[in-house]
């Protein structure tokens, strides 16, 4: 589901509240259909409204729709069919992205409701157009779950019913991302509907950027995630989603770009109950996607997750005017880059916390140095190697354009650059007993610098001289601005009757 952006106060940006776990599975059943008008419902038909049907012929999709009221679609009717044209291309746009998930792409077709009491007349996937009065544009809710996989899932889509005053650019735009965003949801449900926030709405966003990579909604999530990328990428805080954990359809991209487009579909035959990958037997059962991503690479793609994620740290060093399609994103013009610490050298952090699976960066002025060393050093005081497993990678740049870029291994010629940029990256994954997060000391400087840096301290000493500075805290981005109707969410009632309705009602949202 997707919230405008006036709600992003309330809602941390285009997402509505939801568990950054499972959802119980239970509260999910039953979701009352938008006809049902004796049961008040924050989204549904009045009493009154003359609710007409439409489908195109031999297709898969019925559109719900009115012609009056505050619930009608717009009037227009170019080509006498007696059908509004709104109806006929949101009819057409869903039987296409169908037609693209299904046949083009090989997922499963989202389940049938035929044995649904409530299923909009037959057993073809229902559209139900509403008022969202300007707070939202559109959800997938549940029925029902098969008694076989209880996270596998059928239901229905409400959707906006004119998108007057959301601010895209076109209907066509706007029906476009909605369709391909929350059928893929319908979609998801047909494997497990259960999956975390991180993986629905992250591959939610990426199959809208790869069936119309003309609409705006990735490259507005990406700068969202690349703004918080020192948080585990399959981790969101508690309360409501933030837009980072929308943005992280740009990982998913970076899967496709890096090994083809089938990983993605790859991935959902792998979370279903039952079908995780052997090698991770106590995945199995209920698989989580940052498991299953591992255990696929490993099997098809002689690679690993640890591998992948080095790889994606280094390509969002290719990102705006460092853009070079040749070695990271085929369109890293259009990205924005991670966020970085501002820092002078000689640069020291002690200690630097790195969560697993994810990266900080560290951009400092090079101050004519002609060589530079970056070294990390282990905390004394604790158990175990604060720096094992850890990368790092650094870019020398000129004029913000990459000179070199390369993991780190001894000197770093930065003859000709006038920054350079460090990557500290953990590419662990949770789970197996894995550390959670690392504590390492970080120097960045000449090799003299790095020495003193690197120089036992005295407790309560404090850091060396010329240790450089702290490190910048990161917070949590607003949603970069753009069109006025960003999405699907909720808004008008107070907060927590608000949140509250979301957690209840929606098993799926879109920013």
């Amino acid at each position: 589901m997707r919230a405008r952006p006036a709600l992003v106060a309330l809602l941390a940006g285009c997402g509505v509240a939801e568990s950054p776990t499972r959802a119980p599975h239970e509260a999910l059943r039953q979701a009352l259909r938008p006809t049902d008008s004796s049961v008040a419902q924050m989204f549904r038909y009045e009493p009154s409204d003359a609710v007409e049907r439409y489908g195109v012929d031999g297709g898969e999709f019925v559109v719900h729709f009115t012609r009056a009221g505050r619930n009608a679609v717009p009037r227009l009717d170019r080509n006498d069919s007696g059908v509004p044209d709104y109806v006929e291309d949101v009819a057409a746009t869903y039987e296409d992205v169908a037609a693209t998930f299904q046949q083009r792409w090989g997922f499963r077709v989202a389940l049938r409701d035929d044995g649904v009491t409530s299923n909009g007349g037959d057993g073809r996937f229902d559209v139900y157009l509403l008022d969202f009065a300007g707070s939202a544009d559109g959800a997938f809710r549940t029925d029902e779950c098969t008694s076989a996989n209880r996270d596998a899932c059928l239901g229905y889509l409400v959707q906006e019913n004119d998108f007057a005053g959301y601010g895209y650019p076109s209907l066509t735009e706007a029906v476009a991302t909605l369709a391909s965003h929350e059928y893929f949801h319908a979609t998801q449900a047909a494997y497990d509907g259960a999956q975390d926030v991180v993986v629905s709405e992250g591959t939610a966003v990426w199959a809208t950027e790869r069936y119309a990579p003309a609409t705006s909604d990735f490259e507005r999530y990406q700068r969202a995630f690349m703004a918080r990328v020192d948080r585990s990428i399959d981790s969101v805080p508690p309360g409501p989603v933030p837009p980072s954990a929308y943005g992280t359809a740009i990982f998913f991209r970076f899967l496709s770009e890096r090994y083809g487009d089938d990983v993605v579909r790859e991935l959902y035959e792998r979370l279903e109950n039952g079908r995780g990958d052997p090698s991770e037997p106590a995945d199995r059962a209920n698989p989580t996607w940052l498991v299953q991503t591992d255990a696929l690479l490993r099997a098809r793609y002689q690679s690993g997750f640890e591998e992948a994620f080095t790889t994606f740290t280094t390509w969002n060093l290719f990102t705006g005017a460092a853009a070079d399609p040749a070695r990271a994103w085929r369109e890293g013009t259009s990205y924005a880059e991670p966020a970085m610490s501002a820092v002078a050298l000689p640069f020291r952090a002690f200690p630097l916390r790195v969560f697993y699976a994810s990266a900080q960066y560290f951009r400092a002025p090079t101050a004519g140095r002609a060589s530079l060393r970056v070294d990390l050093f282990d905390d004394p005081d604790t158990p175990g190697d604060e720096t094992q497993g850890l990368v790092l990678i650094a870019a020398l740049r000129s004029g913000g354009r990459n000179l070199r870029v390369a993991p780190v291994a001894g000197a770093l010629d930065a003859s000709g650059a006038d920054e350079v940029i460090v990557a500290v990256v953990n590419p662990n994954r949770a789970g197996q007993g894995a550390v959670l997060s690392k504590r390492p000391g970080l120097c960045i400087g000449s090799a003299d610098e790095v020495a003193a840096c690197r120089a036992p301290v005295a407790p309560d000493a404090g850091a060396p001289a010329d240790a450089g500075t702290t490190v910048p805290a990161l917070g949590e981005p607003p949603l970069p601005a753009a069109r006025a109707g960003c999405g699907h969410g909720m808004g008008g009632p107070p907060a927590a009757f608000l949140l509250a309705s979301l957690l209840a009602r929606f098993r799926r949202r879109r920013p």
